[in-house]
């Protein structure tokens, strides 16, 4: 009995053969055809070249030196497994696109042989609707689950083809066989089953309800089946009355309220984390303001710029923008800038900062437009921030978003360095308040 030759789709396969003539002498160094199903694809797949010695043909769909598409079986049309015609051809006399050349002096006649192949697929299982449970199952509810059958050269499902699902009970040392349900793919390749939960009731005893369901495809003659499947089935947990149970022992209720509580949190901290930027920024506000209110009745301009200083100094370490043992020149002007990004433009900081420069290291006699020009900066930067706490222009980064929403406030107040709400034109020193012009 001769056995059909088996090769895979999509998968390499070898070609063993001798080219000799009827005398028996081998014919060597000749070029042949390989066809599959000629007599629907005229075009050759591969071609092959006869040993010099004994005519003898090794061919490997894999190797690129004989075959430089490296394809082995491929689907022709819509033929994927199936039997087709496998055809080596010695062919002189003729010009074959895609294959072989005519010889110009054949000696010998042409010769061809077929032989009947068998095409399967190998094909791969997987779940498609899983039958285990974390909380297991009650003693005869339903247990249902499906698992897809693919091809696993090509996406294609396979149909028509029998699963098998075999339903074992564990008796406490080995897995006992108790049915077998067999059930077939559907287009799409998908078996499905419905089995109702015995429970402890396993055959003609008792277990403790672990049972195994493995799903198995069956070889047939077009497909080789892959790895089975299996999943565990126990025995829950009795129910619970939900009705006398307490709300907060049952998480259908629970889990609501918790995240109820953490968005509530979530927000809450959002929130007091806006207030506080806005009341941030609010007292660097009223620092910058009271500065301009004592350089409009002061005459003293180096010493008021100090105090702002010392203020501004205080206020970046009490929000952290600087350190609290000592500050240097690159340090102030580093808080400057990070406390007032995205709020004063750039020219309006270089502009702010050269008051203090001016005010600290100059030694030329300072003027009345010395003055004028401070108050006009720092007229800029106050209402640069007045335009963002009072236009939502706020939002430099998600760690410095202030809220916008906050109270009114007369006109001419304004906040300290030390967070008070005072009157502009209104000073506690005394000396200031006798001043005049």
């Amino acid at each position: 009995m001769c056995l059909t030759p088996v090769l895979y789709l999509k998968e390499s396969f070898h070609i063993e053969a001798f080219l000799k003539q009827s005398n028996g002498q081998a014919i060597g160094g000749k070029c042949i055809n390989i066809y599959l199903n000629p007599d629907q694809f005229t075009r050759p797949i591969a071609t092959a070249y006869t040993n010099d010695e004994d005519g003898a043909i090794t061919w490997f769909s894999g190797d690129p030196e004989q075959n430089p598409s490296r394809k082995g079986v491929e689907p022709m049309g819509n033929e994927l497994e199936g039997f087709r015609v496998l055809r080596l051809a010695y062919e002189p006399d003729r010009d074959v696109s895609k294959g072989c050349d005519k010889e110009s002096s054949a000696v010998v006649n042409g010769s061809s042989m077929d032989i009947m192949v068998l095409v399967r697929s190998k094909v791969d299982m997987q779940f498609n609707n899983p039958w285990e449970k974390i909380d297991g199952y009650q003693e005869y509810e339903q247990v249902s689950g499906s698992v897809a059958v693919l091809r696993n050269r090509i996406e294609a499902a396979v149909a028509g083809q029998q699963v098998h699902f075999v339903f074992q009970y564990w008796n406490g040392t080995d897995w006992i066989n108790e049915s077998l349900e067999i059930e077939s793919t559907n287009d799409r390749g998908i078996a499905n089953f419905s089995y109702e939960y015995a429970g402890t009731n396993c055959g003609d005893q008792k277990c403790d309800g672990t049972w195994r369901i493995i799903a198995t495809f069956p070889e047939s003659a077009h497909f080789v089946g892959g790895e089975d499947l299996e999943g565990t089935v126990f025995l829950g947990d009795p129910l619970i009355d939900a009705q006398g149970a307490a709300w907060w022992t049952q998480p259908e209720f629970l889990l609501p309220v918790i995240l109820a509580m953490l968005f509530a949190m979530i927000i809450g901290a959002v929130m007091y984390k806006r207030y506080a930027e806005r009341r941030r920024i609010s007292i660097l506000q009223g620092i910058l303001m009271g500065t301009m209110m004592q350089l409009e009745v002061a005459n003293e301009y180096v010493a008021v710029i100090f105090n702002c200083y010392k203020d501004l100094v205080k206020f970046f370490r009490q929000h952290g923008f600087m350190k609290k043992v000592y500050e240097t020149t690159r340090e102030f002007e580093w808080a400057v800038r990070e406390a007032l990004r995205g709020i004063a433009s750039p020219a309006e900081l270089d502009a702010f900062l050269s008051i203090f420069e001016e005010a600290r290291y100059s030694d030329h006699q300072i003027t009345v437009g010395h003055r004028d020009r401070a108050m006009q900066t720092l007229q800029g930067i106050t209402t640069s921030i007045a335009l963002a706490l009072g236009e939502q222009q706020l939002s430099r980064t998600t760690d410095h978003d202030a809220d916008i929403h906050g109270n009114l406030a007369k006109a001419g107040e304004f906040i300290d360095a030390e967070g008070n709400i005072k009157q502009a034109g209104i000073d506690d020193n005394d000396e200031l308040n006798s001043f005049s012009l």
